[in-house]
């Protein structure tokens, strides 16, 4: 799959995703959201300069993972408090 076709379909599911689950407009998924992309950006300036990290991939994978469970933990007290 060449990267347009990619970027679609990224862009498709984070707009069906927002449709179907908008996030809540809280300060701590606010600050969820900003934690992830800071780590995403600071991942990808690494990349692109050729850094090696000090943390493995599993350790990275393990934080982003620690961040979705928060972000849908999060989510899911929202539902329940509606």
């Amino acid at each position: 799959m060449d990267g347009s076709r990619s970027e679609r379909a990224r862009a498709r599911a984070r707009n069906l995703l927002a449709q179907i689950a908008p996030l809540p407009d809280d300060s701590e998924v606010q600050r969820l959201r900003e934690l992830s992309m800071d780590y995403i950006r600071e991942a990808e300036r690494l990349e692109l300069n050729r850094v090696t990290p000090r943390e493995t991939g599993e350790q990275i994978s393990e934080a982003l993972d620690a961040i979705a469970r928060g972000f849908f933990a999060r989510f899911l007290q929202d539902k329940r408090r509606d």
